[in-house]
């Protein structure tokens, strides 16, 4: 009975204020084994056979590669009438030696694997206007490129190719379609720089079971995937993924004309990963001079970092997306402050079309990272003041639902880049964050130090500063439901003035009432910070959380046991839904950090604003 009255009272509660609840993704892509029959089966053993073989094969046939072999050159997949949608699958001679489908493969597996690669910048693989249904199967794909480098920088470059797996979109150019990559180990090297592992432009794009590694160029921005110029839909399903700049990121490129806003996305259990020995300075490394290591020692004047990093996943152009059971690991401050995860509307780079809307972010596992999440409400680049003069439209960024995940946010010795959730509401008067869901998420740092701030309220930063009219709200429709949070909510105005109820009510007063919208929230509160009043139905606690089996990864919240929630759950994250989405996946042991010698912990600076995490 005093459960249905609970729910009686809530109905009617958020009778004023409507849940945004994002769209799924309306297609998927079926990439079920189905190698072709009845068609001819082409054994190319040199580059000069697979090149012809690439010309006259036909749609249900199978080009086979042997497997150890090296096949150099810049291949192109043509396009092909293929009125009855058959595939021509190229793949590896002993592919009965690689992983099943449906199994990632790994490195170890290059014995079993045919070497394409490419002597210069361009691609080892192009896809051509019109190319379809091809699938590339158990290959090896990387670059020996003897173009572009400079050992006369400051860090020396390296020799370098644009993309291993590529197409050069244009306006009036039929785009590919139907391209799987399935079970490919696609890499550069320490000494051999790619700017994308894959450009999956193009419709019905999938890629499956890979290994995509070592990917970097320079201090430009590099991406394991990016897809900028493709309606969807596109699946990025049991992946490892790795890149200095974004591991994965859409759109961010095509102008502003750029015809398609990348939708109807599948991101499943794929790693998401960046290798700690990437966080250093200078020659293969990514810390700028003068900026922190993990431990707290300044990166010297020279030289520089030669590559950049960023982010795990990034969307700056989407719409209908699941991302669901993956774990992305490692990101530290260098080109920006190390968050994880981004969604941040750019129409100056992705076109006037495009929007971050309708997205699914639940039960993924975000470890060793020194930031969470962070958003952007509108594009705050867009117009001619900022170099853009063809961007007539800020976008928006809209309807996203971040469930049940697990934020372990990074021991390292930087402080105001450790939050979990940045609501960035930009830098003039348009609209704040709008229509998002934090709901059953656990966010702490992984050592269980202080967390600098679990949810951060940007506000836009107007002529008032930090303090804005009566009943102004920062955000519009945002739900702050059901999380296990080691801090307290904060904003730009700071945590005393404008905290608890009263500055809830300037940061996400709007629409009213309040109370249904920041509900079942469990918060610590470290010592020396003072205890706000929040909501009813939300509990602050001075008393350190604690968790079921933390040195097993499994953070489910033991107490306090608070269940004073939308759906009576316990609050923070369901550690069985975590790893029926995950596949079981713990989050990594964060590797020790030692302290600088003779250093003392740096102290936490002021909360002031913060800048946009984006660019």
């Amino acid at each position: 009975m005093k459960k249905v009255l609970i729910f009686v009272l809530l109905l009617a509660a958020f009778a004023g204020a409507q849940q945004p609840i994002p769209t799924l993704p309306r297609v998927y892509i079926d990439t079920t084994w189905n190698a072709p029959t009845g068609g001819t089966t082409w054994r190319a053993h040199t580059s000069t056979d697979f090149a012809n073989a690439l010309n006259t094969a036909l749609p249900g046939d199978i080009i086979t590669l042997d497997a150890g072999s090296v096949y150099t050159g810049n291949f192109v997949l043509p396009a092909k009438i293929n009125p009855n949608q058959k595939w021509i699958y190229i793949e590896s001679s002993a592919l009965a030696s690689l992983p099943a489908p449906g199994t990632q493969v790994s490195p170890s597996n290059s014995p079993s694997m045919p070497k394409v690669t490419t002597t210069n910048t361009t691609s080892p693989f192009t896809m051509a206007a019109g190319a379809n249904h091809y699938r590339l199967v158990g290959l090896e794909i990387t670059s020996n490129s003897t173009r572009g480098g400079n050992s006369g920088n400051n860090p020396p470059s390296n020799n370098f190719t644009y993309c291993l797996v590529c197409w050069a979109p244009a306006i009036g150019l039929a785009e590919p379609d139907s391209i799987t990559i399935d079970r490919n180990y696609i890499h550069g090297s320490p000494m051999q720089d790619v700017g994308q592992g894959v450009q999956a432009n193009g419709s019905n794009f999938a890629v499956i079971d890979s290994y995509i590694s070592d990917i970097h160029e320079s201090t430009f921005d590099s991406q394991a995937i990016l897809a900028f110029w493709t309606p969807g839909p596109i699946k990025i399903v049991d992946n490892y993924l790795s890149a200095t700049t974004e591991d994965v990121l859409f759109g961010g490129a095509g102008g502003y004309n750029n015809p398609y806003v990348p939708s109807d996305i599948e991101i499943r259990k794929n790693h998401f990963f960046k290798p700690l020995a990437w966080d250093v300075c200078g020659i293969q490394g990514t810390v700028p001079p003068g900026s922190l290591l993990p431990n707290g020692t300044a990166c010297p004047s020279s030289p520089s970092n030669q590559w950049v990093e960023k982010n795990n996943l990034e969307f700056k152009s989407a719409r209908r997306v699941i991302v669901t059971g993956n774990v992305m690991e490692n990101t530290w401050v260098s080109g920006q402050t190390g968050s994880s995860v981004l969604f941040t509307i750019r129409t100056s780079q992705s076109g006037n079309l495009a929007v971050v809307d309708d997205i699914t972010f639940q039960s993924n596992i975000l470890t060793n990272v020194d930031a969470g999440i962070g958003t952007l409400a509108y594009d705050d680049d867009c117009g001619a003041q900022y170099g853009y003069p063809q961007c007539t439209n800020p976008g928006e960024s809209r309807r996203i639902w971040i469930d049940n995940n697990l934020l372990l946010l990074s021991p390292s010795r930087d402080t105001y880049q450790h939050v979990s959730l940045k609501l960035d509401g930009g830098n003039t008067a348009n609209p704040g964050q709008t229509d998002l869901v934090f709901q059953h998420n656990t966010a702490l740092m992984s050592n269980q130090s202080t967390l600098w701030s679990a949810v951060r309220f940007s506000l836009p930063q107007l002529y008032w500063g930090c303090s804005p009219p009566v009943s102004f709200s920062s955000t519009h429709n945002v739900w702050v439901l059901d999380n296990a949070l080691t801090q307290e909510p904060d904003g730009d105005c700071g945590l005393v003035s404008l905290f608890g109820v009263a500055g809830l009510s300037n940061y996400m007063g709007d629409p009213s009432p309040l109370g249904p919208r920041f509900y079942g929230n469990v918060m610590y509160v470290p010592s020396g910070e003072r205890l706000q009043t929040f909501p009813l139905h939300n509990y602050v606690t001075p008393v350190p959380f604690t968790y079921a089996a933390p040195v097993s990864g499994d953070y489910q919240l033991l107490s306090p046991s608070w269940t004073d929630t939308t759906d009576g759950k316990l609050s923070g994250i369901s550690w069985s839904i975590l790893q029926a989405a995950t596949g079981g996946t713990v989050p990594s042991p964060i590797p020790p950090r030692p302290s600088a010698s003779g250093a003392a912990p740096l102290p936490a600076p002021a909360k002031t604003p913060l800048a946009s995490a984006s660019k």
